[in-house]
């Protein structure tokens, strides 16, 4: 998803190294909700988050790879009751 957002920008390099050096991957998402027993995981902030080509599948493959337990794919304006 990073590289299509890199295709797409005039200086694509830099923007790469910028997300890569600052977010999260969603690998280490699972780890980390894993490691913490977290029970229901949200995941938000997606970058690119406005690809139609990125499915919720494509966050939460990654993510299954170590965490099973239930996720949440957030959008823009949603609203989650507690406990979810």
């Amino acid at each position: 998803a990073v590289d299509r957002l890199v295709n797409k920008t005039k200086n694509g390099a830099t923007l790469k190294k910028h997300l890569l050096e600052s977010h999260t991957t969603t690998e280490d998402v699972g780890r980390i909700a894993a490691a913490a027993d977290v029970k229901v995981l949200v995941m938000s902030h997606f970058v690119p988050g406005d690809d139609p080509l990125v499915t919720d599948d494509n966050w939460t493959e990654d993510v299954k790879k170590n965490y099973s337990g239930r996720i949440i794919v957030a959008k823009d304006l949603m609203e989650l009751k507690l406990p979810v």
